[in-house]
């Protein structure tokens, strides 16, 4: 009897049970996920370094994207009292600033036009971006980040937003006494942040104090270069699904504290669960005389110190 070696149609091998999918290995699975954060190539590219298909390639890299986002608060924490006065230890030290907790700032992540509400995401630049509040400390990790609000939104209210300032305003365990935030002139001085005098026409009294605050600031700017150019992708993420890009956003802050920390989980205290109501604008408002006086009694003491070298 003549056997013809006729392939098998995938029909058959379903029904016959003899149909097995091939499982891709984890090692290969984790590293193509990794490839597509730390660099700007195309699905379709990678997929012909690894040797697979493009919609594999996209396959793993989001479920690496979602594992990042699930191990996140390992790696980014709130620091707790031994860690903020290490911060401030530093800073006092190196600028000659006191009370430094950590420092706050916006970046924009560039992104392609969003599939719904595009003009919700166009800039000062008039481009489309992601406004990312950061805070970090003297290290360059980062302890907080809020994703998700688009690039037209103000710094100010991007802040307002964030669940950190509903937490520093009805948790004061979270900042101690003569503890501040630093950040620029977008912000609010309040009682939990200080910010660089405006310049209206009379600084001579106040240049030391804004020197010092562009110094402490000068970390937030490193910590945000550094994210962008080991995350090459967060240069331009070409992605129209809001949420994958805010997981994608996500992912890369992971990745930065983990090489930082080497691996190992961050102590800390996680800003999680229910924020209690309270209004933070007129919180803010309540705080700014606060924020007031403690700015102008350190401008006193920089210029005292100053004096007397």
């Amino acid at each position: 009897m003549l056997k013809h070696n006729l392939p098998i149609s995938t029909h058959e091998r379903l029904r016959m049970g003899t149909l097995h999918r091939h499982r891709t290995d984890v090692g290969e699975a984790t590293l193509m996920g990794l490839w597509m954060i730390f660099n700007k190539d195309t699905f379709r590219s990678a997929g012909l370094n690894f040797d697979y298909d493009r919609k594999t390639v996209h396959r793993q890299c989001l479920i690496l994207l979602n594992v990042l986002c699930n191990v996140g608060k390992k790696f980014i924490k709130w620091p707790c009292a031994r860690q903020r006065q290490a911060t401030e230890l530093f800073y006092r030290r190196i600028v000659g600033f006191p009370g430094v907790a950590g420092v706050i700032d916006g970046t924009l992540i560039p992104i392609t036009a969003p599939s719904h509400q595009k003009q919700r995401y166009v800039d000062k630049n008039h481009d489309y971006s992601m406004n990312v509040m950061i805070v970090s400390n003297h290290r360059r990790i980062i302890i907080d980040i809020y994703i998700g609000q688009p690039g037209s939104v103000h710094d100010t209210r991007v802040f307002r937003r964030s669940p950190l300032a509903h937490a520093l305003f009805t948790r004061p365990e979270l900042l101690g006494p003569n503890q501040n935030l630093i950040g620029d002139g977008g912000y609010t001085c309040t009682s939990k942040m200080l910010v660089p005098y405006t310049n209206n026409g009379h600084m001579a009294e106040t240049l030391l104090f804004n020197f010092k605050i562009s110094q402490c600031r000068a970390t937030i700017e490193r910590t945000n270069a550094l994210l962008k150019s080991r995350m090459a992708r967060t240069q331009k993420l070409f992605c129209k699904n809001i949420i994958t890009t805010n997981k994608h956003i996500a992912a890369s802050a992971v990745l930065h504290n983990f090489i930082l920390l080497q691996g190992e989980e961050q102590d800390g205290i996680v800003i999680e669960g229910e924020v209690p109501e309270v209004s933070v604008q007129e919180a803010i408002l309540a705080g700014q005389a606060e924020g007031y006086r403690t700015r102008q009694v350190i401008r006193l003491q920089l210029a005292e110190e100053n004096e007397l070298e």
